[in-house]
């Protein structure tokens, strides 16, 4: 598996005219692939390469990593619209173009004025990981910083074998809710993007030069404040004494009819943000995380297998047929749990993905 090493470097003009130069680059490709329809490399490279050498700069081996780049972007779009890279996005340095002297903590990166050699302040967390297995860099400029990232290539843990399985309901009130009883109440989340809501919202009424730099910066501090909360989040749950998790599949879209204020808070709310970070610390420890099937999961009793709509009723859930009652985020854990387990238990073979159990399954666990 791969893990990425983000690190800031000190501002270099010369490397800022590589990321800037590079993006023309590829946006030169970009441009003559969808005026050939083709993201073949090879023939964007016979249709590019001279042109570019010709009138760039641009390090013969960076020349072949903004094509690359241009092809899989084509590929991505299928060639239906024309992607554009903006002037100081990320860039990329395979192992032709950069270098890294693990005695002196050097790297040494290709510019438009030849190789810059720049020694490097890891952290002391990224020293557990072995720098001489770095397999790509990337190197963006954002807010007048360079931004350098590093993928490591590291050995994959072995997968433990799977005995109990932790459900997980995701949900705006509460962030999240696991089928072991544990509630992670989102009121001081809430309760501080609300400032920052308040605050760009009187800054964006304001519109001045100073109002906009105010609010770039607030916008950035609730980016960050989000995700440390989901880092939190998730690593305390992956430590807990548990082979694998079961989480929900979320496709959640905005709706016109559940208003603007709930829309408003599904806006702010970042699910996909902790899956992913779940589902990298798991992978650390050998742990599975496994997604199901949403559906009724939130109207089935976790006692009797009864699925009715009307069985809930806001945050509580009363069985009209067993009268069971708990929390409804509780008992929609216990059922993603439920499903985790069937899941484990029909297949041989550990995989990512749990597709739809009906009714009858969901009883039969």
């Amino acid at each position: 598996m791969q893990r990425a090493i983000s690190l800031t470097l000190n501002s270099d003009s010369d490397l800022i005219a590589t990321i800037k130069e590079f993006n023309s680059v590829c946006n030169f490709c970009l441009k003559k692939g969808m005026k050939t329809k083709t993201y073949n490399k090879l023939k964007l490279h016979h249709s590019t390469y001279k042109t570019i050498r010709r009138k760039s700069k641009l390090q013969s081996s960076l020349v072949q990593c903004a094509r690359d780049q241009a092809s899989e972007m084509l590929k991505r779009e299928k060639l239906k619209r024309l992607p554009v890279k903006k002037e100081y996005s990320a860039i990329r340095y395979n192992q032709r173009t950069f270098s890294f002297n693990l005695k002196t903590n050097q790297i040494s990166l290709s510019s438009i004025n030849g190789r810059k050699k720049i020694k490097l302040n890891i952290p002391n967390y990224f020293k557990k990981y072995s720098l001489n297995k770095i397999v790509l860099s990337t190197l963006s400029f954002k807010n007048k910083k360079l931004h350098l990232k590093l993928i490591i290539d590291i050995e994959t843990p072995t997968k433990l074998k799977v005995k109990s399985v932790l459900g997980i309901d995701r949900g705006i009130i509460n962030p999240i809710v696991t089928s072991n009883n544990k509630f992670y109440n989102s009121r001081k989340i809430r309760t501080i993007k609300g400032k920052y809501q308040y605050l760009k919202s009187h800054l964006q009424a304001k519109g001045t030069k100073s109002a906009k730099r105010h609010l770039k910066k607030i916008s950035g501090r609730e980016k960050r404040f989000i995700t440390n909360i989901n880092h939190i989040l998730a690593k305390e749950v992956v430590n807990m004494n548990y082979e694998a998790f079961a989480i929900e599949t979320l496709t959640i879209k905005k709706q016109k009819k559940l208003g603007k204020k709930f829309n408003k808070a599904l806006g702010r709310w970042s699910y996909g943000q902790f899956q992913r970070f779940l589902e990298y610390k798991a992978e650390n420890l050998g742990k599975t995380v496994v997604c199901i099937d949403p559906r009724y999961t939130s109207q089935c009793c976790s006692n009797c297998g009864e699925i009715r709509r009307a069985n809930r009723k806001g945050k509580i859930y009363i069985c009209n047929k067993c009268g069971y009652s708990l929390n409804a985020d509780l008992n929609a854990s216990k059922n993603i749990a439920e499903l985790g387990k069937a899941f484990f238990s029909r297949l041989p073979v550990n995989q990512p993905i749990v597709t739809s159990l009906n009714k009858a399954q969901l009883q039969a666990t």
